[in-house]
C-alpha cells in the first residue's frame, strides 16, 4: 500500500537548474518570486556553465556576450553561484537521471546544510521524480508548478506577471551587446493585455498559468499592462 506524501509548504530555498536559467523570461520570474517569497535563489558554476554553453550553440547569445553575462548573473539576480557542485550525496540521488544527478545532488546538500526543504526547480521533471526527491526533502517544481504554487489567486498572478515584466524590460533596456544575434533582433515584443499574456505563457510551456489568467479573464476586467515605452 503507498503512502501519500502531504504536499509541503514552498521551501525558502530554490535550486535552479540550467534549463530554468536559459530563458531570460523564466529567469527573471523566478527572481521575482523569490523576492515576493523572500526565498534564496541557487545555482552552481557547472549549472551555469550548461546553460550558456547550450545558450552560445544554439545561436541564441554571441560568445563574447554570454561571457559578459555570465559573469553578473548571480549578482544581477541576487543568487548564490556555488562553486562547485556536491558530489557528497550522488549515491543517494540514484532515483534521477544520472547527468542530473549533480543538480539533485547540491540540492540535497542544501537540503542538510540549512536543515529545512530545499525547492528544485526544473523544467525537466521525467528526469526528477518527484516522490523519491520529496522523500529526501526536495521539493520539485516545474517554473509554472511554483508560478501557480504561489500565485493561485489570477489578480495575484497578473500583477507578479507585470512585476516580471517591468524587470525583463529593464535589463534588456540596460544591456549594451557588441554582438546581437539574429534571434535576439528577432524578439518579439512583451505581452501588454490578457489575451497576450494566455498567449505568450502558453508558447512559453507555462500552461498552467495561462489557464490560471483565462480563469481570472472572467472575473476581472481586461487590463492593459503600463509597460514603459520600447
Amino acid at each position: 500500500m503507498s503512502v501519500l506524501l502531504a504536499e509541503p509548504e514552498v521551501p525558502s530555498h530554490w535550486l535552479l537548474d540550467a534549463n530554468v536559467l536559459f530563458s531570460e523570461w523564466c529567469r527573471t520570474l523566478m527572481h521575482i518570486l523569490a523576492r515576493g517569497h523572500s526565498a534564496n535563489l541557487h545555482w552552481t558554476n557547472q549549472i551555469e556553465h550548461e546553460c550558456y554553453r547550450n545558450l552560445v550553440r544554439l545561436g541564441r547569445l554571441h560568445p563574447v556576450d554570454a561571457a559578459e553575462e555570465q559573469a553578473g548573473l548571480a549578482k544581477h539576480l541576487k543568487a548564490t553561484l556555488h562553486v562547485y557542485a556536491d558530489q557528497t550525496y550522488l549515491a543517494d540521488v540514484r532515483a534521477v537521471e544520472e547527468k542530473d544527478r549533480h543538480v539533485a545532488a547540491t540540492a540535497l546538500a542544501l537540503r542538510h546544510r540549512f536543515q529545512t526543504p530545499v525547492g528544485l526547480i526544473t523544467w525537466n521533471l521525467r528526469d526528477f521524480p518527484r516522490r523519491p526527491l520529496l522523500k529526501l526533502g526536495i521539493v520539485r517544481y516545474s517554473p509554472d508548478e511554483l508560478f501557480t504554487a504561489l500565485r493561485p489567486n489570477p489578480a495575484d498572478a497578473l500583477s507578479t506577471l507585470q512585476d516580471a515584466a517591468l524587470a525583463m524590460q529593464s535589463t534588456l533596456a540596460s544591456r549594451c551587446r557588441r554582438h546581437p544575434t539574429s534571434f535576439e533582433q528577432a524578439a518579439r515584443p512583451l505581452p501588454g493585455s490578457v489575451t497576450e499574456w494566455i498567449e505568450f505563457l502558453g508558447r512559453n510551456r507555462q500552461h498552467k498559468s495561462a489557464r490560471l489568467i483565462e480563469r481570472g479573464k472572467l472575473e476581472v476586467n481586461p487590463y492593459r499592462l503600463a509597460l514603459p515605452a520600447q
